[in-house]
This record gives structure tokens, sequence and C-alpha cells, in this order.
């Protein structure tokens, strides 16, 4: 089984989340940087690049292009970075919000076989990974009916050959999007396809590929398109190059470039309610900043509509745009650099002032309306601002290590969590996955 962008074996309960640079910097450093290993190369350069291969179109694959779009302005935004005190922090489990009775149950609830990861961007279908009963294949794709609780295979073989591996998969009611890894080589590529009633449709279309110098992508899929980051090693021969955030969207020849960074993203890709949310560097000529920049994906201009400069060297972990405001995470608490340098999940936009909740974070904020689920160690806290409240979605029994784990991310209408559970004898035995009508 491969690893994963913010979860490593979470199905299994037997290892700790870890963020995608530390994975890739971990895995790579077993091989040297060859550069050229790819079926296109090294990768992308600046800010365009064309994707084209004789050995992708005699396996039939087709392959797409990628264009550069421009996007608007910043609204009301300064661009100075954040750097804020106590008084503009309202600090949720520190007493100035009060407990209450959680206000979800599960409306439904499934047992899914071991070692079982979801991943849900909305809709009525998550993408699952999982174990297939055969030894031929390492791990398999699929999808799993939020409504029936259904798990289906979408693909028991990657696309590339034998030697290769299904890495992450995400999708919607419309798209299907996976990476696929050659371990020893290092290559991989990206792969989208119409989807539809829980099976693929039409053909799948080549969205990247990179080499041992490129790190697979983060990526998230979105009504009917395709998001992802093209990002090189912080250590490898490309580490100079440029960072890119491309879309597709099914039916389309050519994919649009919506950002560079001149540097690397923090943040994977999150949409809500068709505003993405991306970490790009900005003011690079005076520090290490990134700014969360939120970007509209349906006014068909791309514009910025939000921005927040977090402070000088501060590298969120996670960030979402739900409601006109940021919900980002820190991991690491940055010593001189006010609130916004302390470990936890905050909820808010330039000027403040800004919800705290003072836990590590694990994963991307979810949610609907004023109610916000912040991972925790084993279960999930609800946070409304509107009633200045918190709750504890608990945990199901017998779930191991990190419990309940979110699979759904930013606005959603359900909330979908899963967790591996132990038997009597406490031998880890079933993944449990749950749905909560928001």
């Amino acid at each position: 089984m491969g690893f994963f962008s913010r979860i490593r074996n979470a199905g299994r309960g037997d290892a700790r989340p870890r963020r995608e640079g530390e994975r890739v910097a971990a895995q790579g450093a077993a091989g040297q940087g060859t550069g050229g290993h790819g079926l296109f190369g090294r990768g992308v350069t600046r800010r365009s690049f064309a994707l084209g291969s004789a050995a992708a179109i005699g396996a039939g694959m087709a392959v797409i292009s990628l264009s550069s779009c421009s996007s608007g302005e910043v609204k009301e935004t300064t661009g100075d970075p954040q750097v804020v005190d106590d008084s503009q922090v309202v600090a949720v489990l520190d007493g100035d919000y009060e407990a209450a009775d959680c206000p979800y149950t599960a409306s439904q609830t499934f047992t899914l076989p071991l070692g079982t990861l979801l991943f849900h961007t909305g809709g009525t279908w998550a993408a699952a990974l999982f174990t297939p009963e055969s030894s031929q294949h390492v791990n398999t794709l699929g999808a799993l009916s939020l409504s029936s609780g259904n798990l289906s295979t979408v693909l028991d073989a990657p696309t590339q050959g034998q030697t290769w591996q299904f890495y992450d998969v995400r999708c919607t009611d419309s798209v299907y999007a996976w990476v696929e890894i050659d371990y020893a080589t290092r290559d991989w590529v990206l792969v989208g396809q119409a989807f539809s009633s829980g099976d693929l449709a039409g053909e799948p279309v080549q969205l990247d590929s990179g080499s041992i110098d490129w790190e697979p992508p983060r990526f998230t899929t979105w009504n009917t398109s395709v998001i992802w980051q093209k990002m090189p090693l912080a250590t490898g021969n490309a580490s100079s190059e440029d960072s890119h955030c491309y879309q597709w969207s099914v039916g389309e020849t050519e994919g649009t470039e919506l950002m560079v960074s001149h540097g690397r993203f923090a943040t994977a890709p999150r949409v809500a309610d068709g505003i993405l949310t991306i970490a790009p560097r900005v003011k690079e000529d005076e520090g290490t900043y990134y700014g969360l920049t939120a970007l509209d994906l349906t006014d068909g201009n791309n514009t910025k509509r939000d921005q927040l400069v977090l402070p000088s060297g501060v590298a969120p972990f996670e960030a979402v745009y739900m409601n006109e405001q940021f919900a980002f995470s820190i991991e690491a608490s940055y010593d001189g650099r006010g609130s916004l340098g302390n470990m936890g999940t905050f909820i808010g936009r330039e000027g403040g002032p800004y919800v705290y909740v003072r836990r590590e974070p694990l994963a991307c904020v979810a949610g609907k309306g004023s109610r916000y689920l912040v991972k925790a160690q084993t279960s999930h806290f609800v946070v409304d601002t509107e009633a200045q409240t918190y709750a504890t979605l608990g945990a199901p029994d017998r779930s191991v290590d990190y419990g309940d784990w979110p699979a759904s991310e930013g606005i959603v209408d359900r909330f979908l969590s899963f967790a591996t559970i132990r038997n009597a004898q406490g031998i880890p035995e079933s993944v449990t996955a749950r749905v909560f009508d928001l």
C-alpha cells in the first residue's frame, strides 16, 4: 500500500499521520535524483507545458496540454502579514465557548473491509482505496455509496503496468482521479476519467507525470474537475523550479494553470462552495511568507476573492475557505510570531477575530453553516461559531489509535468518517464508516 497525503494507513490504525512533504522526503532519501525517469521527462518548467508520449498514445491513453489563466484582484485585503495578539483570539476550549451536547448522530453506519481508506470531496460517492482479495495487486481503487453503503471496485490494476501501484485517489459524482507510482524509479502519473453511478465512463486521460525530482501531486476533485499541484521536491534536482496549480475538467483537451508559486505550496488544494483554497509563497522578496488564497472557480475568471498572509516563517498545515473566512491550522508553535504562530486550528480572515481550537491539528476542517468539525486525537470537536458552543463527536467503540478519521473536507451536506475497529480479542477486524447529515 502506498502512503497518502495527511494519513498513513489510517484505515489500519497502525501509524501516525504525516505531512506529505515529510513522506516524500523520507522516500526520496533512499535513492538519487536522476532526472528524466518519467514518461514525459523531468516535468514542468515555468508557466506551461505540453504532455505527449508515443508510449502513452500506444497504450491508448489520452494526454492533455496545460495553459495559463490569470486571476482577479484580492478582495479587501492589505497583503500584510497577520501578527496578532491574544486579544484578537477567541479560545474555544479555554473558556470563551460553552460545552454543549453533540447535535449529530450517525444517520448511517457501514462495516467495510480492514484496510479501507475513504476520501470524500462532496456528493453521494466517496473514493476508496482498499486491499484486494487477490495477491496479484497490492491495492485496489473503489467507490463507496453514501446512500447504500455499497463498496464497489472501480480499478483493480494500474494503467501503467505491473510494476506500478495505486498511490492516492479522489472522486465526485462526475469525475474520478488517481495517482499511480513506480516505487522503484519514483515515476508517477496523475489520471482523470469521467465517473457516473459508481463506474468509470469514457476513456482515462493522463493529466500529469513526474520523476523522482517531483513530488506526487496533492489533488482534489470538484464537480467535473480535477485540481492538483505540481511541486518539486525540496531536496531534488528540480528544487529551484516553481510550483504550479492546475485544473482540468471532463471533456476538455486543455487544462488551465490557476497559479504559480515561487516555492512549494504549503497545503493541499481544497474546494468548498466553488472556492478553491491554496497556500502559495508570497512576498518572496521580503522573506518566507505563505498567503492563504481563495480563488472563485465559478465566475470563469478564477477571481481571487480573499487572502490571508501568515506571519514570517509560519507554514499552514491545512486551509479551506468557508463562510467567507479561512478555516486553517498550524501544526507547530513558532516563537515570536504572535497568536497565529501557535499550534492549533483557526477560523477567521484578515483583521480578525480568530476562533481558535488549541489542539494538535490532524486533518482538514469540514462542516456546514456555523458548525465546524475539527479533528481531535480520537474524535471530533463540533464548534458552533454562532451559538458559541463546542461539543464532541465521539469515535466508535473499540476504535484504535487515531479513532474516527474524517473522509470529508470543506462544506458538505453529509459528513463521512471512518475508523478501524478491534474485535473482542483486541485485534483490528474491520473499518466502520459513519455518515452524519449536516
